[in-house]
């Protein structure tokens, strides 16, 4: 017979096994675990790897140029790495140029045909001397003009203020996708009564490596000036503004309007001693007030009429320059209590037999880093460059670089003092596009530069304006935390 007070102590037993079980269990599971340490995690500065610089600017008839050319500074930091100048197509039509060396620089032609958009790209430490400058120039025919610009960083978002679409004018947004994925652009246009409302603009897509060219005519025909707002909403995008006008057959100049970014504080770097000065702002949001004030060789004076201006939201306002004031150089302190942008235009000529030039200028950051300058020729052109202190003195370094020499062939240290502009010749000498100019801020106060370049034409000068931007050689990268279950084998934390 079986003992039944047996069976009633084996359901004990089961339960007392099973806990141990689990125990044991739990136990082990304990030791696969790792610990949980809170990290506190901030962003660090490390050198960067790589850089992409854009060159929108490749068009080509019988009469107009484009120069394109890519180079890397000799900076200390500059040591070993590898640049490109190459198409930005599917199919590309020639094949890349190579920078092997520090000083080195390369240089693309386009003329008789427009080509496609060129890509500059330099890795290693040669990224964090690599520059990259367009200029576009025609000695005759109804687009007779010289402009520059350097090769712009792609953007998610960019202002490019100036320009119109009225009869003889003809002014364009190129925007240019380097990715190897899809840009989606929208383009919104500002003029002086305020948004214009153009459905074309909306939800423009840029194929993988390809160039898009907007007609400001097609988005807001009849207006005399303009600010377009750029903004990526997926991707990034290069962007830079092209103008050409005539008056009939005759031609009154091309520029090339770099992007800008709105704020509180913008300096236009340098507007050089001409016929003719333009300013335009734009308070994108609500009425504002801006004061401006000129930074001269001889210290900051406020132009007359136009020192304290009001700005209703989302109109441009367009400043003309008292003509004795635009005869003498000068750079241009904006403030003002909330965001806006600016621009200017600058014209020379157009008297009697002169035929008239221009080109357009906008605020620039303040040198943190170096700036660079590629493809400085010599020969008919002449080369100067902008420095502005608005806050406290500052001391820059110049220094220029011909073929691949790690030497400069000139270098000049340069005081600015507070409020002033600064106006400094460089002494280019080479014929060809083979020369780079380093602006490097010493000390002192914020600095900011640009540069102009000009030609004298027998029925007139020609001039480019273009602003010197620092260089970005730091990125911030996010401090890498070691997740749970990383320590255990088997367990990816990717």
């Amino acid at each position: 017979m079986t003992d039944v007070r047996s069976e009633l102590r084996r359901p004990r037993a089961r339960l007392a096994g099973a806990i141990a079980a689990v125990a044991v269990l739990v136990g082990a599971a304990s030791l696969l675990t790792p610990e949980v340490t809170a990290v506190e995690s901030a962003p660090v500065k490390e050198p960067v790897a790589s850089t992409e610089l854009v060159c929108a600017v490749t068009t080509g008839t019988k009469f107009l140029t484009s120069t394109i050319t890519a180079g890397v500074a000799p900076l200390p930091s500059v040591t070993t790495g590898l640049a490109t100048l190459a198409d930005l197509s599917v199919k590309q039509t020639s094949d890349p140029l190579r920078i092997t060396t520090p000083g080195q620089s390369v240089t693309r032609v386009i003329a008789g045909k427009s080509g496609p958009a060129l890509l500059a790209r330099a890795t290693g430490s040669f990224a964090q001397g690599l520059g990259a400058d367009q200029y576009i120039r025609s000695g005759q025919g109804t687009i007779r003009g010289l402009a520059a610009s350097p090769c712009a960083r792609p953007v998610t978002d960019a202002w490019v203020v100036g320009g119109g679409s009225t009869v003889g004018r003809l002014t364009q947004v190129l925007l240019v996708n380097d990715d190897d994925r899809p840009a989606l652009v929208d383009l919104l246009v500002y003029g002086q009564s305020g948004p214009i409302p153009a459905p074309g603009a909306s939800g423009l897509l840029l194929g993988a490596g390809s160039r898009k060219q907007v007609a400001l005519s097609t988005l807001a025909p009849n207006q005399p000036v303009t600010a377009v707002h750029v903004v990526a909403r997926s991707g990034r995008v290069g962007v830079v503004g092209l103008d050409q006008s005539s008056k009939g057959l005759i031609p009154t100049g091309v520029m090339l309007m770099p992007p800008s970014d709105a704020g509180t504080r913008l300096v236009i770097p340098g507007l050089p001693a001409v016929d003719a000065v333009y300013l335009f702002l734009l308070s994108p949001e609500v009425d504002t007030t801006a004061s401006i004030t000129f930074l001269t060789p001889d210290g900051p004076i406020t132009p007359e009429g136009i020192g304290t201006v009001q700005l209703e939201a989302g109109k441009v306002k367009l400043l003309r320059v008292e003509p004795q004031m635009a005869k003498a150089a000068a750079g241009v302190l904006i403030t003002s209590d909330t965001d806006v942008v600016a621009g200017a235009e600058v014209r020379a000529g157009g008297f009697t037999t002169r035929l008239q030039e221009k080109d357009g200028s906008a605020p620039v950051p303040a040198l943190s880093t170096p700036g660079i300058v590629v493809g400085l020729a010599g020969g008919v052109l002449k080369h100067s460059v902008f420095l502005s202190a608005p806050g406290k003195a500052a001391t820059v370094g110049l220094a220029l670089y011909v073929g691949g020499a790690s030497v400069p062939v000139w270098e000049k240290q340069v005081s600015v003092p507070s409020g002033t502009l600064v106006v400094e010749g460089i002494p280019v000498t080479t014929t060809t596009a083979s020369s780079t100019l380093v602006v490097t801020p010493l000390g002192g106060g914020a600095v900011y530069a640009g540069r102009e370049v000009t030609e004298k034409g027998s029925r007139g000068p020609m001039l480019a304006l273009a602003p010197i931007l620092p260089q970005r050689t730091t990125a911030l990268v996010p401090t890498v935390v070691a997740q749970p279950g990383s320590s255990v084998p088997g367990v990816s934390s990717r």
